[in-house]
């Protein structure tokens, strides 16, 4: 039904670049500035109302992004949510449906003159209203999301010592392997880190830190008391460090606990609905190929579980049941796993070229 409605959304998007009955050309250059670029589709929380975004590119190279929403039958016309001159992304519901929260860089009286504008955290009401914006971070949000119980919002921010500190010299001083990006430039000297930010007030509290690792993809545990993120903290992400493991903090911030021992990069944590486990992926080795077996894993104190498979290695894990097989496709290769249960402190793994591993939440 989901994938019905995804193409309708896409269809009524296109009707306005086919050509009138019985006329052809070739394409040309300037049909480009026609397209228009669906991402980033999200279904209310009831199912009945989808929030997506339309990118387009003008002739002056300009990119452009708005929130459009849709009837998830298909029974109403799309239309457009923001209208801002400035680009609206990254499209949220709100746990209970009632309003959609989005980053944009767009300003609001007050602002300092002259600083660059950032994505900074919006959030608009869907019973009428204008947009209000929530965060107010020096160096903008990212990659941020709801609390389950809607009254927090998760994001990544950047932090760094020149915040607070004017550099007095262009010279730069890097004791890293790493220290820039081709095309984009030199490092600076901020790093990403989780934050939590009241909806209601916008109280910004940054719960992890560090000057030489980033810290990214945050998930909320379901009862919202917890956060897993991945973060390579050995030292060495600047020295062609490869060892992002998936970490664990409480939402008020505290100590961290480490639930992956791989040396290879973690990633992509996601909690189990009961909030006991976290699933993520994780190769077995550098430049693994995939695996189409199933190896089960017993030692002491660990019992052996049926294996279930998932079909087509994802960015992110999906679940699966134990004992289940999702159907296999030549065309895409299957993780196969194995799941282990441990009686006291172990953890479950689903193995294949990107294992998929399931860990407790302690």
């Amino acid at each position: 039904m989901r994938r019905g409605v995804f193409a309708v959304v896409v269809g009524i998007l296109l009707v306005p670049l086919q050509p009138a009955a019985g006329q052809t050309r070739g394409l040309t250059a300037d049909d480009y500035f026609a397209f228009r670029f669906l991402n980033d589709v999200r279904f209310s929380p009831d199912g009945s109302t989808i929030a997506y975004v339309v990118g387009t590119v003008d002739a002056n190279k300009r990119r452009y992004n708005a929130i459009w929403t849709a009837a998830g039958d298909g029974s109403s016309e799309p239309r457009m949510l923001t209208t801002s001159v400035q680009s609206s992304a990254n499209p949220r519901w709100s746990p209970d449906g009632r309003a959609i929260a989005f980053l944009s860089a767009r300003p609001v009286p007050g602002d300092a003159a002259g600083e660059t504008a950032r994505n900074q955290i919006w959030v608009l009401p869907l019973a009428g209203g204008e947009p209000r914006r929530v965060t107010n971070l020096k160096n903008g949000a990212s990659n941020f999301s709801w609390s389950p119980d809607g009254t927090r919002f998760l994001c990544i921010s950047s932090t760094g010592p020149s915040d607070n500190s004017k550099l007095t010299s262009d010279v730069r001083h890097y004791t890293h392997a790493n220290y820039k990006y081709n095309d984009t430039g030199w490092f600076d000297d901020k790093r990403s880190h989780v934050w939590i930010i009241d909806v209601a007030t916008g109280v910004a509290r940054q719960i992890t830190n560090g000057d030489d690792w980033n810290d990214t993809d945050p998930q909320w545990s379901p009862d919202g008391r917890k956060i897993a993120f991945v973060s390579d903290r050995t030292g060495k992400e600047f020295d062609e460090g490869r060892n992002k493991d998936i970490w664990v903090i409480d939402a008020e911030g505290g100590p961290l606990v480490k639930i992956s021992q791989s040396d290879e990069p973690d990633s992509s944590p996601r909690w189990s609905p009961d909030g006991k486990t976290i699933a993520f992926l994780s190769p077995p080795s550098r430049r693994a190929h995939p695996a189409h077996h199933a190896k089960p894993h017993v030692s002491q104190h660990r019992r052996r579980a049926r294996s279930p498979t998932c079909q087509r290695p994802r960015k992110s894990p999906r679940r699966c049941a134990a004992g289940r097989s999702a159907p296999s496709s030549p065309t895409s290769a299957a993780i196969s796993a194995s799941l282990r249960h441990i009686r006291s402190g172990g953890h479950c793994s689903w193995r294949s070229s990107a294992t998929a591993a399931i860990s407790p939440a302690s």
